[in-house]
């Protein structure tokens, strides 16, 4: 309970930043990992996030499951477990700097250069494309992270609905924060003295993806393209930014 009378502004900040990844599709999970990041101890950082994330992400899902595109969600969940698998004995070895300077730039890439009149790599097949992708893109994030924003990237760019792209969002994150929990518990990481905290930020980011969802629905694609446009480029922005050391 002390920590809950601690850090009680992160209540309200979940709120936000679950509004902010309803309505946009991007953003409000690295703006929350951040400023948890300024108030939490180094180690609690990554579990209590993704145990919020974890809850959010399932939330946005029971509300938007029709929408999902449950063969490409497969085919990311595949990819996504080869590409940690390969990624975890080599992490250490990569230079984060350079990581972050490619997955900024890629993120740059996806939302602002111009979409290719044909279809990419026709010869390879649609599957495999996926699966590739999704094995690149989770080695990235595994490192650096962004996940969420990078797939929601991906998922626009091809012309998927904005309640579409955040429904599929929702359950590759959900996979993924799953399996970050499940790890960080299988080797001891306590979450007892968090859990009156998490409830609470659980409770309020529930109540703004309902709010999210929502005023998402009722926005103009142009609107939305605008705003996922502007929060994409924030999040390259701090990439880059960490990358040139500030």
């Amino acid at each position: 309970m002390e920590i809950l009378l601690q850090l009680w502004w992160l209540i309200p900040t979940t709120f936000f930043t679950g509004v902010l990844t309803a309505v946009t599709g991007a953003g409000g999970g690295v703006l929350l990992l951040g400023l948890m990041g300024l108030a939490l101890p180094p180690t609690a950082v990554v579990p209590v996030h993704g145990a919020v994330m974890l809850w959010q992400n399932a939330s946005r899902l029971t509300m938007l499951y029709r929408l999902v595109d449950w063969r490409f969600v497969g085919l990311v969940a595949l990819g996504s477990v080869v590409g940690a698998v390969l990624a975890g004995p080599v992490a250490v070895h990569l230079n984060e700097t350079a990581m972050q300077v490619v997955l900024g730039l890629g993120l740059l890439y996806l939302v602002w250069a111009p979409k290719p009149q044909g279809e990419v790599l026709p010869w390879i097949p649609a599957r495999l494309k996926t699966v590739g992708l999704a094995l690149v893109t989770s080695m990235v994030t595994m490192i650096i992270g962004a996940a969420g924003v990078l797939f929601a990237a991906i998922r626009r760019r091809s012309g998927r609905a904005k309640e579409a792209v955040l429904a599929d969002q929702s359950a590759i994150m959900l996979l993924q924060h799953g399996l970050k929990v499940g790890v960080f518990g299988l080797f001891g990481f306590a979450f007892g003295p968090y859990l009156p905290l998490l409830a609470a930020m659980a409770l309020a980011g529930l109540v703004g993806t309902w709010v999210g969802v929502n005023v998402l629905r009722k926005i103009s694609n142009a609107w939305f393209d605008h705003a996922f446009r502007l929060v994409v480029s924030i999040v390259a922005g701090i990439l880059l930014a960490r990358a040139a050391g500030f």
